[in-house]
Protein backbone atom coordinates (compact mmCIF):
# COMPACT_ATOMS: atom_id res chain seq x y z
CA UNK A 1 0.00 0.00 0.00
CA UNK A 2 2.66 2.67 0.61
CA UNK A 3 3.88 1.51 -3.11
CA UNK A 4 0.68 2.39 -4.59
CA UNK A 5 0.63 5.80 -2.39
CA UNK A 6 3.95 6.83 -3.40
CA UNK A 7 3.02 6.25 -7.24
CA UNK A 8 -0.12 8.08 -6.53
CA UNK A 9 1.72 11.30 -5.31
CA UNK A 10 4.45 10.76 -8.09
CA UNK A 11 1.53 10.98 -11.05
CA UNK A 12 0.57 14.25 -9.69
CA UNK A 13 1.28 16.90 -12.28
CA UNK A 14 2.37 19.45 -10.58
CA UNK A 15 5.95 19.70 -8.54
CA UNK A 16 4.31 22.04 -5.94
CA UNK A 17 1.51 19.21 -4.89
CA UNK A 18 3.78 16.38 -5.19
CA UNK A 19 5.93 18.44 -2.68
CA UNK A 20 3.13 19.16 -0.62
CA UNK A 21 2.18 15.28 -0.55
CA UNK A 22 5.47 14.33 0.43
CA UNK A 23 5.68 16.74 3.32
CA UNK A 24 2.23 15.35 4.38
CA UNK A 25 3.19 11.82 4.72
CA UNK A 26 7.16 11.46 4.82
CA UNK A 27 6.69 11.59 8.94
CA UNK A 28 5.17 8.23 8.37
CA UNK A 29 6.87 6.80 6.25
CA UNK A 30 10.23 7.29 7.57
CA UNK A 31 9.11 5.58 11.02
CA UNK A 32 7.58 3.29 8.89
CA UNK A 33 10.58 2.68 6.78
CA UNK A 34 12.62 2.34 10.04
CA UNK A 35 10.20 -0.15 11.83
CA UNK A 36 10.09 -2.55 8.57
CA UNK A 37 13.89 -2.66 7.57
CA UNK A 38 14.49 -4.39 10.86
CA UNK A 39 12.07 -6.82 10.43
CA UNK A 40 12.92 -7.62 6.84
CA UNK A 41 16.74 -7.55 7.63
CA UNK A 42 16.18 -10.13 10.48
CA UNK A 43 14.75 -12.33 7.72
CA UNK A 44 16.68 -11.69 4.60
CA UNK A 45 20.17 -11.91 6.54
CA UNK A 46 22.25 -15.07 5.89
CA UNK A 47 22.63 -17.76 9.07
CA UNK A 48 25.85 -16.90 10.92
CA UNK A 49 27.27 -17.68 14.13
CA UNK A 50 26.24 -15.66 16.66
CA UNK A 51 23.55 -14.87 15.30
CA UNK A 52 21.99 -14.23 18.65
CA UNK A 53 24.37 -10.99 19.38
CA UNK A 54 23.10 -9.80 15.89
CA UNK A 55 19.14 -10.57 16.61
CA UNK A 56 19.70 -8.51 20.42
CA UNK A 57 21.18 -5.78 18.77
CA UNK A 58 18.31 -5.41 16.00
CA UNK A 59 15.46 -6.39 18.37
CA UNK A 60 17.37 -3.22 20.82
CA UNK A 61 17.02 -1.26 17.20
CA UNK A 62 13.54 -2.10 16.43
CA UNK A 63 11.74 -1.51 19.99
CA UNK A 64 13.61 1.37 21.52
CA UNK A 65 15.11 3.68 18.72
CA UNK A 66 11.84 3.33 16.73
CA UNK A 67 9.79 4.81 19.71
CA UNK A 68 12.56 7.32 20.87
CA UNK A 69 12.00 8.64 17.28
CA UNK A 70 9.18 8.71 16.50
CA UNK A 71 8.26 12.21 18.68
CA UNK A 72 10.73 13.43 16.95
CA UNK A 73 10.23 12.76 13.54
CA UNK A 74 6.23 13.66 13.67
CA UNK A 75 7.05 16.65 14.99
CA UNK A 76 9.26 17.81 11.96
CA UNK A 77 5.90 19.08 10.52
CA UNK A 78 5.64 21.22 13.20
CA UNK A 79 6.04 25.21 12.46
CA UNK A 80 7.14 25.58 16.52
CA UNK A 81 10.21 23.00 16.05
CA UNK A 82 11.15 24.43 13.05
Amino acid sequence: SYGCIIATVLHIPSSAGRRKAFSTCSAHLIVVLVFYSTCIYRYIRPAQRGGQDSDKVLSLFFSVLTQTLNPYIYSLRNRQVK
